[in-house]
């Protein structure tokens, strides 16, 4: 589908008054260099109808009513129009709308347009605003595509102070032509976008966002985005821990962070990942050197820095003797590096400073500065110092990347923003959010770098019956694939300390309830049990709750208790929950969602995410665990879910024992629902 007669038309018609008024103001303010008409039924200075128009435009703002934007845009179709902008609401997001929206596709046919119910575009390339309200921007030559399920959110974007250079604003509304992924196409492949921001409430098709997205990074184009909506309308499992653990919004991270797309919690950090983005590109690596004149905010940049993997690494030694000629004695060399204010007077030392500093290759070399007001105070100062590294950065075209951070949002003026830009330096405002920003940024490098596309597995049926099989079913169809598990028997309660003897002191003990999946909850499970005396007393506790016994083979040796979970999700399908496991599962929230396909690497950085990893390592001087075989098992259970996937609703280990290194795992417990009875 071509959309340059969409986005970047020579003809344009605004349909409407009042709001389509603003339309029409705008795009003479930005200085649109094409025909302009206007259609109004009731206006001298306007084509009373379609047919009245020269010829067919090749974008039309329908600011009308539903019935009449079908009724237009069907002449409009027939005409020859290129695309449009549809501005009404009520439809499919109205109870009565979906068959306005039926009407509204027959009327369009194939022809592209934007909406309904949503605010339109701006394309600040080619001074296009197809925006029913003021914009807040100028033409540019490069800059950021941002496209939004919002028309609130674009108006923001639109009035940053951040000097975030915008080329396209979109606005999506219904997406019930143009989605998320078809912007996201049609924007990477203009070569004046520079990065993408995303403002997403919900992907419409997986596959097709995945295929936009891997078309961006193809051709160097990242993404940053907000998801909203955090929720958890994915939990639907009962009777499993897995579901309490992987909500919809916990797998939307994983994806994003699967597909090296940087996802940000407020629009503050949306704005500066795209300033860097747009100025850098994702960055080599996560090493940053940081310099100021104060030791408070090297130390506030220490602590925030290591909290998201930010790697202040040691200044070179080879760099460090030429630094201590020119700061002196009585500067600390370290990173970050407080420059004190002896050096901060004195320029020639300074540039010599960031001569040395931009050699010695970091990612980015960032200089805090926050200047004073320059209405209430003098800040040549600092306005010296600020020119002193842009002039350093010119005279050494082939040093690291630099950036002015300041400390406050607010500290930064447009006269400063803009100066620094022009030479090629990021003016990052807010240390928060301008340290996430360098986090995202070197996190999409490396995705890029170790590409692994998703690969989504349709969700099964609701409708189908399905059976929830017992421990011991559950148990025998895990070994059988491969699994360790312990030694059992399944008796009636007069049997318990007979199997008790076979099996072997310890043991323990579970009542079999079938409506009951977690025993515990119940006081249907005895463990450490060393004796025949234990066993009887514990196994005449339980007979009130049932009737037959799982004996089963105490694992004492354990180091770590992990959960291993199917879960299904309604728009991801089947997803793996690795997790900490036991009794205390959803009270340590200690989990990480995976999506297939599954690889080793993966695997390892995922379980090196988890809390529970520390006991993994050894923990005051215990036994380190079995690592590697829980890598295997978690790539087994992926391997099981594929095979069953036709069928498999829910699986569940909790838990699942890793004991000391070169002794394995043992999946203890074990709970599995088929969608469909297996015979």
């Amino acid at each position: 589908m071509n959309l340059d007669r969409l986005f970047r038309p020579t003809t344009l018609a605004v349909y409407g008054g009042k709001w389509s008024d603003y339309v029409f103001e705008q795009c003479k303010k930005l200085g649109f260099p094409g025909e302009l008409w206007r259609v109004h039924p009731n206006r001298s200075d306007c084509f009373s109808s379609t047919e009245e128009l020269p010829n067919a435009p090749d974008v039309v703002f329908l600011g009308i009513n539903r019935e009449l934007t079908v009724l237009e845009l069907s002449k409009l179709r027939q005409r020859g129009l290129g695309g449009a902008v549809v501005f009404a609401s009520g439809f499919s997001e109205e109870k009565d709308g979906e068959k306005y929206a039926r009407k509204l596709d027959n009327a369009a046919g194939d022809l592209p347009f934007i909406g309904p119910n949503c605010y339109g575009f701006a394309n600040f390339f080619d001074r296009v605003s197809l925006w029913p309200d003021q914009v807040t921007g100028m033409k540019v030559d490069r800059g950021v595509a941002f496209i939004a399920q919002s028309g609130t959110i674009s108006i923001t974007m639109m009035s940053q102070r951040r000097s975030l250079p915008l080329g396209y604003v979109i606005s999506l509304g219904n997406q019930q032509c143009l989605a998320a992924e078809d912007l996201i196409r049609y924007c990477a492949k203009d070569d004046r976008v520079s990065a993408i921001g995303l403002y997403l409430e919900g992907i419409l098709n997986l596959p097709k966002f995945i295929e936009a997205v891997d078309y961006a990074r193809s051709l160097g184009k990242p993404i940053a985005l907000i998801k909203a909506g955090r929720s958890e309308k994915g939990r639907r499992i009962a009777n499993t821990h897995t579901g309490a653990l992987t909500g919809s919004d916990i797998l939307h991270d994983t994806f994003f962070e699967r597909l090296g797309i940087a996802r940000c919690e407020t629009l503050s950090s949306l704005l500066e990942t795209l300033k860097l983005l747009h100025c850098f590109g994702p960055l080599p690596s996560k090493r940053i050197l940081v310099l100021g004149a104060s030791g408070g905010d090297m130390a506030m940049i220490s602590d925030s820095a290591s909290k998201l993997d930010l790697v202040c690494s040691p200044i070179p030694d080879a760099e460090t003797r030429n630094l201590r000629a020119t700061v002196g004695e009585r500067v600390k060399i370290d990173n970050p590096l407080d420059i004190q204010t002896a050096t901060w007077f004195d320029y020639p030392k300074l540039r010599q400073m960031f001569d040395v500093l931009l050699r010695c290759d970091y990612a980015v070399t960032a200089f805090m500065v926050d200047p004073q007001d320059e209405t209430e105070a003098d800040t040549e100062s600092f306005d010296r110092a600020i020119d002193t590294m842009i002039e350093a950065v010119k005279g050494n075209p082939d040093s690291g990347q630099a950036a002015l951070l300041s400390s406050l949002p607010e500290s930064l003026s447009r006269k400063t923003r803009e100066k620094c830009l022009h030479a090629g330096v990021v003016p990052l405002q807010g240390l928060a959010e301008s340290l996430e920003a360098l986090h995202h940024a070197a996190k999409i490098r490396k995705t890029w770098k170790e590409w692994s596309q998703p690969k989504i597995l349709p969700p099964i049926s609701d409708t189908l019956p399905f059976k929830i099989l017992t421990e011991s079913e559950s148990k025998k169809m895990i070994s059988d694939y491969g699994f360790l598990i312990p030694k059992s028997r399944l008796v009636p309660k007069e049997q318990v300390p007979n199997a008790a003897e076979e099996i072997g002191f310890p043991v323990v003990i579970k009542a079999v309830v079938p409506e009951i999946s977690h025993k515990t909850e119940c006081g249907g499970v005895a463990l450490n049990l060393n004796n025949l005396t234990d066993v009887s007393e514990a196994a005449i506790g339980m007979s009130g709750i049932a009737e037959n016994f799982i004996v089963e083979e105490m694992i004492n040796d354990g180091v770590a208790e992990l959960i291993l979970g199917l879960y299904v999700d309604p728009q991801f399908g089947p997803t793996l929950t690795l997790g900490a496991g036991g009794i205390f599962t959803e009270l340590m929230k200690d989990s990480v969602a995976i999506l297939f396909p599954v690889s080793e690497k993966q695997v390892r950085e995922y379980i090196e995410k988890l809390r529970i990893n520390v006991l993994l390592k050894g923990w005051r001087g215990k036994p380190e665990g079995d690592t590697e075989a829980l890598v295997e098992a978690v790539i087994l259970f992926a391997d099981f879910v594929q095979h069953h996937a036709d069928s498999l609703f829910g699986c569940e280990i909790n838990p699942l024992i890793v004991r000391p290194s070169g002794k394995g795992v043992v999946a203890v417990d074990v709970l599995i629902n088929f969608k469909q009875i297996i015979v």
